[in-house]
Order: C-alpha cells, then sequence, then structure tokens
C-alpha cells in the first residue's frame, strides 16, 4: 500500500459543556513539534461540547498513532482523562481535495541513498528516495535535525527570488552561494546528519536559476559519476551533491 498524507479530523467531546476548551489550543503544535502532521492545521470547529481539530497527518502511521506518541501522551493525556467524555476520535476526511494529496511517500525497505532539497512549495518535502522517487516523512527523522525549519527557511528564501520583489538579488546571492552562504551551510550540515541516522548516502540538490544547465557540480565543476537517474543524473562524492538536468 502506498504511504501517503491523510487529511483527517481529531474529535474531542468534551465531558462539560461549559468549558471555554482553552486546554486544548495547543495540541495542534505539540502534533506539529512531533512531525505528525503538516505545519498548519486547516481548521478548529466547536459545536455544543465537541471540538474537531482538522489537520492532515503526514502519514498513515501518524494517523493510527498519533495519540500513543510518548510526548503527545506526556503532555496531553491526563487533559484528555480528565477532560473529555471519551477517548479522541481520528477519522479520516474522505472527498476532500487538498495540496499534499498527491504526495507519494517512500515504502521502500532498502534505498541506496536519498535527495534532498530546499523546498519551495508548501507541503512539499524535499527529501526523496532514489528507486520510488517517493518522499521520506519528516516523521522518520528525529527532531534534533532541524530539517523543517530549513526547509521553511528555504522556501522563505526562494519565494522572495520567484516574487521579483525588493529581496529578489538578495535571495538568489542567498540560494547560489554554495560554499558560504548561511543558507546552504546548514542545508550542508542537515544532510549530513540525515546520513548519518538513515546510515545511506544522502546527496544535496541546490538550487540553480536554470536547472537545464546545471550539467557539473555546483560547488567544485567536476562532471561526477551517473546517479542511476534520469533526471538528476549526475551525482559528485567529494561534495556529496546531486546535479545534471540534461535529460541524456
Amino acid at each position: 500500500m502506498i504511504d501517503k498524507p491523510i487529511p483527517a479530523k481529531i474529535q474531542l467531546t468534551l465531558a462539560d459543556n461549559k468549558s471555554t476548551s482553552e486546554e486544548f489550543i495547543g495540541l495542534s503544535g505539540s502534533l506539529y513539534r512531533q512531525n505528525l502532521i503538516f505545519c498548519e492545521p486547516r481548521e478548529l470547529r466547536r459545536s455544543k461540547n465537541t471540538l474537531e481539530l482538522i489537520v492532515v497527518f503526514r502519514d498513515n502511521n501518524s494517523f493510527k498513532t498519533w495519540n500513543k506518541n510518548v510526548e503527545i501522551k506526556k503532555y496531553w493525556l491526563e487533559k484528555f482523562d480528565k477532560t473529555l467524555a471519551n477517548k479522541p476520535k481520528t477519522i479520516r476526511e474522505k472527498n476532500v481535495i487538498v495540496e499534499v494529496d498527491n504526495v507519494i511517500n517512500c515504502s521502500c525497505e532498502n534505498s541506496d541513498f536519498y535527495l534532498l532539497q530546499g523546498r519551495s512549495l508548501q507541503f512539499v518535502d524535499e527529501l526523496t528516495c532514489n528507486k520510488c522517487l517517493g518522499q521520506v516523512p519528516y516523521s522518520k527523522v528525529p527532531l534534533e535535525i532541524a530539517l523543517e525549519d530549513w526547509q521553511t527557511k528555504h522556501e522563505r528564501t526562494y519565494l522572495n527570488w520567484l516574487e521579483s520583489g525588493l529581496f529578489e538579488k538578495e535571495a538568489y546571492k542567498e540560494l547560489t552561494n554554495y560554499k558560504n552562504g548561511k543558507l546552504n551551510l546548514v542545508g550542508e550540515k542537515i544532510r549530513q546528519q540525515l546520513s548519518d541516522h538513515f546510515k545511506i548516502p544522502v546527496y544535496i540538490s541546490y538550487f540553480t536559476k536554470e536547472p537545464d544547465e546545471n550539467n557539473s557540480c555546483p560547488v567544485c565543476g567536476q562532471k561526477g559519476f551517473d546517479s542511476g537517474l534520469i533526471r538528476p543524473n549526475r551525482i559528485c562524492k567529494t561534495c556529496n551533491t546531486i546535479f545534471g538536468y540534461d535529460g541524456k
């Protein structure tokens, strides 16, 4: 079965319908910090004594086991037991179209390497398996590896360049400063941490203004080795980069 993000609602039935329900405001933040949901809950509804938190879980495992997460149990189990009339219900949303629905997560048992790329669009996790080209869910990445934070900053910088506004030149300089730019230095650090964690090589694909012309390593200029992919088709093991978009 293909693992993919799941739109759902978490239903909380309050034991006291006069409760303000303020104690549950931080639940979505806890879910996000544990890499269980995408960054922005879609909606929080209340009807009489029932709360419904509309979220997008990152994968099937997150959808099924979020309430068994150690940190969630630590901070929320007592509130669930004392304030709710019954246990939270997690209901999959049907006929809901969300942007992440087209994302396919990697379910390979073994991968040769992962591709890391700075995020350019919201709700896209740019850590990809070389075999299935599916995305590696952030729920599999330890919290101490600040991948989501880096991706968010990369997206902001990319959008500043894309919008061709006041910060276009500064954003372009930051995106293409491969050796010394703060954004790319953090990306390289995260690439190394991911490689150490997953015990396989992780190659980073740097931003280039004209991808079709990116046929040599952007860091050292070498031609590299065959990646085994159609695009990107080259790997520089010296700089741990992946590139080559000429389609050959």
